[in-house]
């Protein structure tokens, strides 16, 4: 179980430990695995296989997809065909002049043609955009990786939140039997003349408050179990089981650091946008060149003999066309396609730099939470200590049930630190995952994408 008692049994008179007994049973009872908790990976894993922001990002990789395939298909031939039917008039000494005899008329027209062209030369647009639609549908496959990376955080985030609200509410609901047992006895006093009326307003005071943490903790619990419920689609159950703890698998801050600016996702995806806007500007620049294509084609008319007669034309042609552009059109593009390169380049070295702190963020919370749990499992000892002094000055009659009220408490607000302490520290060690993009495999939900990513990139 993953909450302890830090505090040894000798140190505590029997009637503490009989309490804090309870207490422990009580947590267990919240985080046992039972054969029907649900777990960690069981919640992320649903959260990567509904949440509409995965859906998104496979729908962009499938618009990436048809990209390449519109731009590769200019490697194949275009075939081109047209009919008409209809009447026509034609004035065939008007239109050929005076060598001509024959006059006008009218005429049915039945007309068809097909052409079949094949790209040769274009400057080698079609390559540049074919490696550009390539390069984007590995920015997409990146990027599908990095958003389940970010909603596999969430998930586990919100998992671990509803586990601590939850205790911390079990925790309160059960300390409150004992505050309402002290404040039971005291008033009893008071009656008695044996206190006075501060020490039960005192004591009030201590109750009101507690009330008011509960307060807080159910309200958090209702937080807790709404995020869990965005980010799953489903609310958390009632048998929750306690996550591993997975410092062991963290490896050390220089190397994490090392290691993102090739591995991590986002940065893959920024990498590839960047390739892309490359191929981009080789694109424009081909536009400067003129355009080369084979052509077949096939014509046949059938009119009045008086306008034109039968017609029948086949042709096989290379034909080159160059169209350029004098106000400027084509450089000004070229220039744009520049300016996007150099704009996704920058985009790269400020994804690299965010990634960069936000494993630094990352392992400066690790940290903190590892070292503020240590301290407070030394304050939850101090006040076992204390409490346990006060219990036996007690029954000396050396101090009165509410100074024993009050240490009891006190040390009841450590634990319930603690328990923070013990959760805030198990989420950091998911954040520091989340944050160098391993936390899919930590977690082992990983799932298929759509298609072999290109490019040699796999999910880590």
């Amino acid at each position: 179980m993953f909450f302890c008692i830090w505090v040894s049994s000798h140190m505590i008179p029997f009637s503490v430990r009989k309490a804090l007994t309870l207490f422990v049973a009580a947590s267990a009872l919240l985080s046992t695995s039972s054969a029907f908790a649900q777990t960690i990976e069981s919640s992320v894993h649903a959260a990567l296989t509904t949440h509409p922001s995965v859906e998104s990002a496979l729908a962009a990789l499938n618009v990436t997809k048809e990209q390449e395939n519109e731009a590769f298909s200019r490697y194949f031939p275009q075939i081109s065909m047209n009919a008409a039917a209809g009447r026509i008039y034609g004035d065939n000494a008007t239109s050929r002049g005076l060598s001509v005899s024959r006059g006008s008329g009218y005429s049915g027209l039945g007309e068809g043609s097909i052409t079949v062209s094949q790209l040769i030369f274009d400057g080698l647009e079609t390559p540049s955009r074919v490696n550009a639609a390539e390069a984007r549908i590995g920015s997409a496959n990146a990027t599908i990786v990095d958003v389940r990376e970010s909603l596999g955080y969430r998930a586990a985030q919100a998992y671990i939140d509803v586990l601590r609200a939850r205790k911390g509410l079990a925790m309160i609901s059960g300390h409150s039997s004992y505050v309402a047992d002290y404040l039971g006895r005291i008033r009893n006093m008071v009656d008695e003349g044996a206190s006075d009326e501060t020490e039960l307003q005192q004591a009030r005071d201590v109750s009101v408050i507690l009330e008011g943490i509960k307060s807080e903790y159910e309200g958090q619990v209702m937080a807790a179990d709404a995020r869990f419920v965005e980010v799953t689609g489903a609310p958390p159950p009632a048998a929750m089981a306690e996550p591993q703890d997975r410092s062991a698998l963290l490896m050390n801050e220089a190397d994490a650091l090392s290691g993102i600016v090739k591995d991590h996702p986002a940065v893959v995806a920024a990498r590839y946008e960047s390739e892309a806007a490359g191929y981009d500007v080789g694109a424009e620049k081909a536009t400067l060149y003129p355009d080369v294509n084979g052509e077949l084609s096939y014509l046949k008319s059938d009119k009045e003999d008086i306008i034109g007669g039968e017609v029948e034309d086949g042709r096989a042609l290379v034909r080159m066309s160059w169209n350029f552009s004098t106000g400027g059109e084509q450089f000004a593009r070229i220039r744009r396609a520049k300016y996007s390169e150099k704009e996704t380049q920058a985009r790269m070295r400020e994804m690299q730099r965010q990634i960069e702190q936000n494993v630094r963020l990352a392992y400066s919370e690790f940290k903190t939470s590892q070292k503020q749990l240590g301290l407070l499992g030394k304050r939850h000892e101090l006040n076992a200590k204390l409490f346990s002094a006060y219990e036996s000055q007690f029954e000396g009659a050396r101090v009165n049930l509410l100074q024993l009220m009050q240490a009891h408490n006190q040390l009841f607000n450590t634990e319930l630190e603690t328990v923070n302490g013990q959760y805030r520290y198990l989420a950091a060690q998911y954040g520091v995952l989340a944050s160098m993009g391993q936390l899919q495999s930590a977690l082992n939900v990983q799932a298929p994408v759509g298609d072999k990513l290109v490019k040699g990139y796999e999910q880590k």
